[in-house]
Order: structure tokens, then C-alpha cells, then sequence
């Protein structure tokens, strides 16, 4: 099987200009072409599991449509999106906030999926999909790294009640490194399917790993590649698997 995470970062683009004429102007960018480059891309990569990461389900930067949805059409298969913040935030109800989240495109059938949220940060949910012999979770953790820390422990214990191998992806914003999950990783006993840390962030010029595939013992990565391109400031990781 073939997984590829990528924090798409809604399809808003980067480069120098995304700050100009002042910080983060570039998340109000239309967005249909670079996203129609990004989905044509990843249709050539012929993955069965797509993990967007700041993927936009309708906005007007989409002209209304669901990034997730359009790139079902694209590789075939089922789209499943969440908005990043908890259903009692203001942001659920606030024009293009309420777009913004996260989304698993799967061409293998998911038997169940859910959204749950974490207790701590401005950004709480995160996705479980479940398949006959395994179960992905997809995450996108804070920036502060205290709020952090208490997300990855409330991860450890969910994780830690799952009855099948897992696959826990996504970006973790963790700018101290893969030292941060140490605590999970040992707890839980996952693997890190990027042993050499090669890094992710920016795409322009990797220098931070932000975005990781851990996976349990179960699950064998047979490779992993991390393609240098820049439809966003983080690059995807393609990740191939079996069990």
C-alpha cells in the first residue's frame, strides 16, 4: 500500500510574497490552480491513502468546492474532512476558518472512521479511520510546544487502546525534533517510518522534521521517499507499507 502525508497548506501556495503586503497575506489567495497542480501531482504518485494536512473543504479561496472531494475525483476513492476546531470554537461558525481542516482521501475502503479532539490547543481534532487490519490517525498539534506535550500524552492514551496496528501521521509541529515524541513512541512502541529524520520543513530548504509516519511493528515500510516540491512550505512524505 501507498500512503502520502502532505500538509497542503490549504493550496495557498509560498514564496517570498506570501507575506506581502503584510504577514500570512498568502492564506487569502485563490487557490484552484495551485491545488489542481498539487492533485495532479499526487494522482501521479497512485497512492491508496492521501493524508491532507490544512486542507480546505469549501471556502471561497476553492470557490466553495471541498479540496478533499476534488481530489477524490482525482485518484479515486472516498473523502473524509474535519474541521480542525473543537464544534463549541467560534471559529466553526467564522467565514473560511470554518473550511480549514484536515481530511484522509482513501481508495481502500474504510471499514469506520471518527473525529475526536484533544483536550488542549486551538486546533483539537483529529482523525481515525479505521480498515480491516489496521487504523490511521491523522494529527495536526500545536505550536506551542507545553500544549504540545499535553496533546502527545492525551495521543499516547488513546493510542494506546487501539486493537489494531496504527498508522499515527501527520504534522506535529514539533521544531525540537523527533526528540519530542520520544515519550510516545516508546510508550505506545511505534516506529518511525523516516528513521533518518530527513527533515520536511520549509520545502524551499528542509532544515526542521514537522510532519512524521509513525507506525506499530506490525506494519512493514518497504520505503519512503520525500519529493523536493513546493506547492506548500512543507513537502509530503510517500510513504509504501505492507502487513
Amino acid at each position: 500500500m501507498r500512503f502520502v502525508l502532505y500538509n497542503i497548506r490549504y493550496a495557498t501556495g509560498t514564496g517570498w510574497d506570501y507575506h506581502v503586503p503584510f504577514p500570512f497575506w498568502g492564506c487569502f489567495r485563490k487557490t484552484e490552480r495551485n491545488f489542481r497542480d498539487i492533485s495532479s501531482f499526487l494522482t501521479k504518485l497512485n497512492p491508496d491513502i492521501v493524508g491532507l494536512v490544512e486542507s480546505d473543504g469549501g471556502s471561497y479561496r476553492q470557490n466553495g468546492k471541498s479540496q478533499p472531494k476534488e481530489m477524490a475525483s482525482q485518484i479515486g476513492g472516498v473523502p473524509i474532512f474535519s474541521c480542525k476546531y473543537p464544534p463549541e470554537s467560534f471559529m466553526t461558525r467564522a467565514p473560511v476558518l470554518k473550511a480549514q481542516g484536515n481530511a484522509v482521501v482513501t481508495r481502500i475502503p474504510p471499514l469506520d472512521c471518527d473525529v475526536h479532539y484533544l483536550s488542549h490547543g486551538l486546533k483539537r481534532a483529529f482523525l481515525e479511520v479505521e480498515y480491516k487490519d489496521f487504523v490511521l490517525y491523522l494529527v495536526h498539534l500545536s505550536l506551542r510546544r507545553k500544549t504540545r506535550a499535553k496533546q502527545l500524552d492525551e495521543l499516547s492514551q488513546n493510542c494506546l487502546s487501539a486493537k489494531k496496528p496504527m498508522i499515527l501521521a501527520g504534522d506535529y509541529n514539533t521544531f525540537g525534533g523527533a526528540k519530542e515524541l520520544a515519550p510516545l513512541v516508546k510508550r505506545v512502541g511505534l516506529k518511525n517510518a523516516n528513521p533518518d529524520c530527513m527533515p520536511t520543513y520549509p520545502s524551499s530548504s528542509p532544515r526542521k522534521l514537522l510532519d512524521f509516519v509513525l507506525h506499530s511493528p506490525e506494519i512493514k515500510v518497504t520505503n519512503l521517499i520525500i519529493p523536493k516540491v513546493t506547492f506548500s512550505d512543507h513537502l509530503p512524505i510517500v510513504c509504501d507499507f505492507s502487513l
